[in-house]
């Protein structure tokens, strides 16, 4: 519920700011631009059965900022592009794993490079977008001193705190639309969707000597972001709207 209340938000936010004004937009051309938004990463591990005989599956979620910059060219009311963005942001969540295990799971950045194939009407573009995609993110693992039982107890692996950081890569892709404001600046709504693939943290070694080895984990995330650019040599034909 919540994040299609988001999603309705963001979109309903770049129709409200939308002029009134028909405009024969030309889209082609380089731009630069910024956006904000929010997001939610699932987090899993491959071949590891599910909570609860296994390790809980923490569910990620945090707002985001971040820039993006990319080229248009426009053919009749078809507009082709690439793009190329990175978003920073601080996912992150703590979950107990077992009696005393404790793992902290953190996303703090993505990107992508993307096409974008969009159709064009008006001062008006809607389109679909894919990619490229890779994020950097974090796990960490403690066993605190002074547990009676289980694996942290001082006589098996514990106490220690091992953390481990890595660049995962995959596939993004999603859709949005984008309206002209002036010539050169452009308002944007969108939702995109990145499949990760699976990485693996190897968290070493415990000072008892214990080999802790590697954790694999998967993240998918799902993001809905508004954002604003300004295309650079801008040019629109303005047709004013007939009231008669």
């Amino acid at each position: 519920m919540l994040r299609s209340g988001i999603c309705g938000a963001a979109f309903a936010a770049i129709f409200a700011a939308s002029p009134a004004v028909a405009q024969d937009h030309n889209w082609s051309g380089l731009y630069l631009g910024a956006h904000g938004g929010y997001g939610w990463a699932d987090t899993d591990y491959p071949g590891t059965p599910a909570h609860p005989t296994g390790a809980p599956r923490p569910d990620l979620e945090g707002s985001l900022v971040g820039g993006q910059v990319g080229y248009n060219h426009q053919i009749n009311n078809i507009v082709l592009g690439v793009e190329a963005d990175y978003s920073f942001t601080h996912m992150a969540e703590t979950a107990r794993d077992g009696n005393y295990i404790t793992q902290d799971h953190e996303l703090s950045g993505f990107g992508s490079i993307r096409g974008r194939l969009g159709f064009a009407s008006g001062n008006w573009l809607i389109y679909g977008t894919a990619g490229w995609a890779w994020n950097r993110s974090s796990h960490n693992q403690t066993c605190p001193a002074g547990a009676q039982f289980g694996h942290c107890r001082a006589a098996a692996a514990g106490p220690y705190n091992l953390s481990k950081s890595e660049t995962e890569t995959g596939w993004v892709y999603g859709a949005g639309v984008e309206t002209a404001i002036t010539e050169n600046w452009s308002l944007r709504a969108e939702y995109l969707r990145y499949d990760f693939d699976s990485e693996g943290y190897n968290l070493g070694t415990a000072p008892s000597g214990v080999v802790i080895g590697t954790k694999t984990l998967e993240h998918e995330v799902d993001v809905v972001r508004l954002g604003v650019n300004y295309r650079f040599g801008g040019r629109s034909d303005h047709h004013p709207v007939s009231l008669k």
